[in-house]
């Protein structure tokens, strides 16, 4: 059965409540850094329920397929590459910058010791390009990783958008089955090439030459990019098969947990792309029927409009609740001071920072994000009057 023929004005609400339940993955997976289980055997559950962090990498593979998907979906019959990018940089660049200088008082204000190498890397969104894990590491905001390669699909997007468009429907389908294969193939291409490698402490299973090509490689993790702008054409056809929600949420699961058992590499990015894919397209097609879905519910909703903001902030959040505790700024390569509770008060406290988190994303957007569009994402018009830009569901990993 083919997916109904796509109605552009038709609001996939569905994608941005599952941008909402991608957040809290996000969240949960980084809650880990801050270690407040005082039970040991509470922690060592948390850290496997959570995949060692694995559920966050889930969520990162999915919303840059969605990124991917969302861009080509909205994207208008002659819009130019300028106006493209100004509306990219608009929406990413006033709270990245705002983040990076807030994350510098706060080092500032811990006597933290500041490397002004891999900050300014990291402030210009260009650390993910050498192979030396300061530039990861040792930054100011950690979630600005994944900016450093949207900067990329960004910069590719207008070329892709035209080659894509011209392809068939059989084109199409091969081009994204091959990329997912492409995808999972990878880290066996790793190991004969980047095992060699001393061990890395941020990477038990492997080196750091081999966690870098996986997981912050931006023309690596650009494959799933693409696969997203494929997915949207394929769809926009009309000839997407509608497997439904339920088994695309299940076979997400399955992977999920198949993680469990297979070599660490292959839980970094490898599996996640398709079943991605699938359960985006899953919702877009709910949402394409007319047929109202829970994802698509008020709530979500709102908690999914937050989504870059929230996740491009809630790391600097978290880390300046643990240092109004201990006085200390959380760091990722080096000892730091934990704060521990009883396993009750520690699951309140996490739920406490996701709730701030939400309040710091919500006032970020209303005074950053949404003015900053206002105001520069269109050029100024002498002949017409300014209007707001077109809400267009920008997800962020």
């Amino acid at each position: 059965m083919s997916s109904p023929t796509p109605d552009r004005a038709v609001t996939l609400l569905s994608l941005t409540g599952l941008r909402a339940i991608s957040l809290l993955f996000v969240f949960i997976g980084h809650s880990l850094a801050l270690g407040v289980f005082s039970d040991p055997e509470a922690a060592a559950d948390y850290n496997m329920l959570t995949g060692s962090g694995r559920i966050a990498f889930l969520a990162v593979s999915f919303f840059f397929v969605l990124s991917g998907f969302v861009l080509t979906w909205s994207a208008k019959p002659g819009q130019s590459a300028r106006g493209f990018w100004r509306r990219r940089l608009v929406r990413i660049g006033p709270c990245h910058l705002l983040i990076a200088a807030i994350a510098l008082v706060q080092f500032a204000a811990a006597g933290e010791t500041l490397r002004w190498g891999p900050a300014l890397a990291n402030i210009f969104l260009v650390q993910n390009w050498w192979p030396d894990q300061d530039m990861i590491m040792y930054q100011l905001n950690g979630t600005t990783w994944s900016l450093s390669v949207e900067l990329l699909c960004y910069a590719m997007f207008p070329l892709l958008f035209r080659l894509i468009s011209r392809l068939g429907t059989r084109a199409l389908w091969s081009w994204g089955i091959g990329l997912g294969l492409a995808a999972a193939l990878i880290p066996l291409v790793s190991y004969p090439l980047l095992s060699g490698f001393p061990p890395s402490e941020f990477y038990p299973a492997g080196s750091w030459p081999q966690l870098w090509a996986l997981y912050f490689f931006p023309p690596v993790r650009s494959i799933e990019f693409v696969i997203g702008m494929i997915l949207a054409r394929i769809i926009a056809t009309g000839r997407w098969p509608n497997i439904g929600i339920l088994p695309a949420v299940l076979l997400n699961v399955a992977v999920y947990l198949l993680l469990y058992v297979l070599p660490g590499p292959f839980g970094n990015a490898a599996l996640y792309p398709i079943p991605s894919a699938l359960l985006i397209a899953a919702a877009a097609t709910r949402d394409l029927s007319g047929r109202a879905s829970v994802l698509g519910g008020r709530f979500l909703v709102w908690l999914g409009e937050l989504s870059f903001v929230f996740y491009v902030s809630h790391l600097v959040v978290m880390f300046a609740v643990h240092a109004a505790f201990t006085g200390d700024v959380v760091g990722y390569a080096r000892a730091y001071t934990r704060v521990t509770f009883d396993t009750p008060v520690a699951i309140a406290f996490m739920a406490g920072v996701l709730v701030l988190c939400v309040g710091v994303a919500w006032v970020l957007r209303r005074t950053v994000e949404l003015p900053a569009m206002r105001r520069w994402s269109r050029p100024a018009s002498p002949r017409a009057p300014r209007r707001d830009p077109e809400p267009q569901p920008q997800p962020h990993p």
